[in-house]
């Protein structure tokens, strides 16, 4: 079989998966594309399809420039995304791609972060989720349609890799099915936005050769090396000992999680008109009715009244197998559980205001203002710069022959910096060691070599600027 008929036949495949989740010609199509290998072999392949079938179609394509990485890196991706969509136009037909680049705001996704307490990566997903379901609310109401559907590219691999860390964590019996191929979510004026992966059962080995039969390029995000988040080391580390010691592990995983989906659907079924009531965002329902159902059926209700009303997704299961085995009047997470008059309660819990996070790649000299104080970069020889920050007090701090690009920000949970010896130390160690005041902890600042040499590596924590000590590595 030559490469352009086979192809032609991956095309068609990916287009009838997209067809099994419900979606036809002519409603509302969407895609999320970051300029990786994955999304656009999705955006490459529908296309294809759609416009082999004559199908007059619009394909609105959303690509996100969160703006936690250099400019080029991140800016990069996007204009990659918008010159393929452009060159991919002019090889169509029938099919128009609409394509948008949607930033965000420097700094929101770390204040994201800090918000939600859950990390950088979780936070992006987050916020390009609510991109997402923004722009196509804007696509309904100015149409006719009831429901969008919004194609993604996770792949097997993702599902593997997505299967083992939720079982490294601990994830309810819920997440253990792993992505799910279609999921829906309602929005405002009864409008259905569908999330679909028409991939996820294609490995990236079989992507990336269909882009090469058709010398197609994507781009490499710098991340991927980076083993501080979990989804990488698991890829980078633990799946190739996997590989090398234990033959048809990912079949046996990949059936694991198919069953479980039978199992959840089971379970669904059972607790069927079993609802939690809404009072002012507080949940509630007989605590009779709660504690004559079977344990299982406890945690899963316990589980949607948690993410309901605190969007958790890592709350502890000692947390949730207390509550089910009668323990209530507890708090975790944001999240208090009580028993009062015969109703157990589900709220979130109060809890004093804190002060997040702050971010900026500088790239470039300036005056850089944040709530605390200004930040005066000026160029030195060699790539390097002196930095000046000035308080609101207008007490005035330096630091030295500083790479450029870095970023100037607040720190992250998973941050660490090198010592004397050359080993690892947590920030957050860093900090404790200063004996930091608990409200000054989130604003003192910490500067992250972005240079081409630099490794992303933590060159300064900036301590003195609130009365403490520095750590310059």
């Amino acid at each position: 079989m030559n490469d352009k008929l086979c192809c032609n036949t991956f095309n068609f495949l990916v287009l009838n998966r997209l067809y099994e989740t419900g979606f036809s010609d002519g409603q509302i199509l969407c895609l999320g594309v970051s300029g990786g290998a994955d999304s656009i072999c999705l955006l490459t392949a529908i296309a294809n399809a759609l416009d082999e079938k004559k199908v007059k179609q619009p394909i609105y394509v959303f690509t996100v420039d969160h703006k936690i990485r250099s400019k080029e890196e991140s800016g990069g991706d996007c204009d990659f995304v918008k010159n393929y969509c452009d060159s991919l136009n002019q090889k169509l037909h029938y099919v128009k791609i609409i394509c948008e680049v949607c930033e965000l705001k420097k700094g929101q996704v770390l204040h994201e972060a800090e918000i939600r307490n859950r990390g950088i990566e979780e936070a992006a997903r987050y916020l390009r989720y609510k991109v997402f379901e923004n722009k196509i609310l804007l696509l309904l109401n100015s149409s006719e349609n009831k429901k969008a559907f919004i194609a993604l590219a996770h792949n097997e691999n993702d599902q593997v890799e997505t299967l083992i860390m939720r079982f490294l964590s601990g994830s309810d019996s819920g997440a253990r099915g792993g992505i799910q191929v279609k999921r829906t979510v309602l929005l405002e004026n009864d409008k259905e936005l569908n999330y679909v992966r028409p991939l996820l059962k294609v490995s990236r080995k079989e992507i990336e050769e269909y882009l090469t039969q058709q010398n197609i390029l994507w781009r490499t995000d710098a991340t991927n090396s980076n083993n501080d988040y979990l989804r990488n080391k698991i890829r980078n580390s633990i799946i190739p000992v996997l590989d090398k010691n234990v033959p048809g592990w990912k079949t046996g995983v990949l059936s694991g999680s198919e069953k479980a989906n039978f199992e959840n659907s089971f379970l669904e079924k059972s607790i069927e008109g079993i609802e939690w009531q809404n009072e002012n965002g507080c949940l509630f329902m007989k605590q009779k009715d709660f504690e004559c159902l079977d344990f299982v059926q406890k945690e899963r209700l316990v589980y949607r009244a948690i993410n309901q009303v605190c969007d958790v997704n890592r709350m502890p299961f000692s947390f949730v197998k207390a509550v089910c085995n009668g323990e209530y009047n507890i708090c975790k997470n944001g999240v208090e559980i009580t028993a009062e008059q015969g109703l157990l309660k589900v709220k979130k819990s109060k809890k004093k205001a804190t002060i997040y996070g702050f971010f900026d790649i500088i790239e470039e000299d300036g005056l850089y203002d944040f709530d605390f104080g200004s930040l005066i970069v000026k160029s030195c020889k060699s790539g390097l710069a002196e930095l000046e920050f000035v308080t609101k007090g207008g007490q005035n701090y330096y630091l030295n022959k500083v790479p450029v690009p870095f970023s100037f920000r607040s720190r992250q949970l998973s941050d660490w910096v090198y010592t004397k010896s050359k080993s690892k130390k947590s920030v957050s160690d860093v900090l404790s060691d200063f004996k930091i005041d608990a409200d000054h902890k989130n604003l003192i600042p910490v500067i992250e070599d972005l240079s081409e040499n630099g490794k992303k590596n933590i060159i300064a924590v900036w301590g003195n600027i609130f009365g403490y000590k520095n750590w310059i590595v």
